[in-house]
């Protein structure tokens, strides 16, 4: 029974730390950075039927791990969907600045 316990808290604390972006396209600059500084470089993708990365080169974005901005599901929530694309232009075009610069 310990055992169930530690691994339910265990499953909490992953949840809790492997949480989504904030979709506040403010702060996707920041967070680009961030993830820079951390070596964690990846482009978000949208799109229902075709993902699509956000506002750079399908030839670029393809080497690298690809984030979910609302990939593959369908939503009546407009707004979210257009927070999640503002969002993944911003932080991509980040990410797409540094890696243009450092090669």
């Amino acid at each position: 029974m310990k055992i169930v316990h530690v691994l339910g808290s265990a499953l909490i604390v992953v949840c809790c730390l492997a949480a989504e972006p904030t979709w506040n396209p403010a702060d996707a600059a920041k967070e680009a950075e961030q993830d820079i500084r951390a070596g964690n470089i990846k482009f978000y993708w949208a799109g229902s039927i075709a993902s699509r990365p956000v506002g750079v080169p399908f030839e670029v974005a393809k080497n690298y791990p690809k984030a979910n901005a609302g990939i593959g599901c369908v939503t009546n929530d407009i707004p979210l969907r257009e927070r999640q694309e503002e969002y993944a232009r911003r932080y991509n075009e980040k990410v797409y600045a540094y890696i243009t610069q450092k090669h």
